[in-house]
């Protein structure tokens, strides 16, 4: 037991009464990472128990075991309506509500979590409906990050659950916020649990974070988000862009925001990258970018990006001698 000791200056005098709550320094939370058969052991001053860290590993377990069995590892199944159809008509509703009566079955999850994700399913629904979402039949889909949502990965390891342990521990709104690994390296996945009619549930997976999707439909909508050609990646922000060649050659310009569907992008030298792109060439031009100046105009119309170049010729030249595809004229979403 943790106990806290006054000192007299001539002696020694042990006062457990003056030791109250008001004589204690509040500290932040800070849970040590401790595995004791798999369970992260969380301090005694938290206000859960070690048998709350057990049984949470142990519905973190059930969790992944319901997972991987039949087809519960699915979500958000499309809809296509004729066998010559190339995007999805929306969500197959039908599937989605057997979906929820399975995640209902299961045991394993709050009212709030079902909730939120039927929620999800409806505004991928409705966005696929109107047009702002196009999921080409045979390709990923247009939300997400190209992971599973159960588990921000690709596959599975055989052995997965006998590796699994939790970690990070910390109270919070009346459940506990923690994480997950296997041992892997990879990234540590985020859940919360609270407890209802006494049994620990399933309240949150990061996967199926409702305002993730959100941002994600609303990079469709705008300009923001990855877009490209044969062969650069831009990846826009609301104040920048970054040409991307490849993991290792990267140059950056600043983005003049214009409207949610236009912006200037101002000519720089900003660059991570092993290789000379070539931008510096002049070609015998007097007219050529100038560093602080817009180079070029961009618009989003009917879900394609298109390029307005300010130095025509130099473009031109630029295509012919230096390389071809970089600076084009239409750009697609990645």
């Amino acid at each position: 037991m943790e106990m806290k000791f006054c000192w007299l200056a001539s002696f020694i005098l042990i006062v457990i009464s003056s030791c109250n709550e008001k004589g204690k320094s509040k500290q932040p939370a800070s849970p040590q990472e401790v595995k004791l058969d798999a369970v992260a052991v969380p301090q005694k001053s938290m206000s859960y128990s070690a048998q709350d860290s057990v049984a949470l590993l142990k519905l973190t377990k059930d969790l992944y075991k319901w997972n991987q069995t039949g087809n519960n590892d699915d979500f958000f199944s499309p809809l296509q309506k004729e066998t010559t159809d190339t995007v999805y008509a929306g969500l197959d509703m039908n599937l989605h509500k057997q979906k929820l009566e399975a995640i209902k079955r299961s045991g394993l999850f709050t009212e709030t979590f079902i909730s939120n994700y039927n929620k999800i399913a409806l505004l991928i629904d409705a966005n696929m409906k109107d047009g702002t979402l196009q999921w080409i039949i045979g390709e990923l889909p247009p939300f997400g990050n190209g992971a599973n949502p159960w588990c921000n990965c690709q596959d599975v390891p055989d052995d997965f659950l006998t590796k699994l342990y939790i970690m990070h521990l910390q109270a919070e709104d009346k459940g506990i916020f923690y994480n997950w690994g296997d041992g892997s390296g990879g990234t540590p996945y985020n859940i919360k649990a609270v407890k209802e009619n006494n049994q620990w549930k399933i309240n949150y997976m990061e996967g199926f974070d409702y305002d993730s999707f959100v941002r994600g439909i609303q990079e469709q909508i705008g300009f923001t988000g990855k877009w490209q050609n044969d062969m650069v990646v831009l990846n826009i922000g609301e104040s920048s862009l970054a040409f991307e060649y490849h993991g290792q050659c990267v140059y950056f310009y600043p983005v003049k925001k214009i409207s949610d569907t236009e912006f200037e992008m101002i000519w720089a030298r900003d660059m991570d990258c092993k290789f000379d792109n070539g931008t510096r060439e002049t070609f015998g031009l007097k007219k050529v970018p100038q560093i602080g100046k817009p180079f070029a105009k961009f618009v989003l119309k009917d879900k394609t990006l298109y390029a307005e170049y300010y130095y025509k010729e130099w473009v031109e030249k630029y295509t012919q001698q230096v390389q071809d595809h970089v600076f084009t004229i239409k750009y697609v979403r990645k």
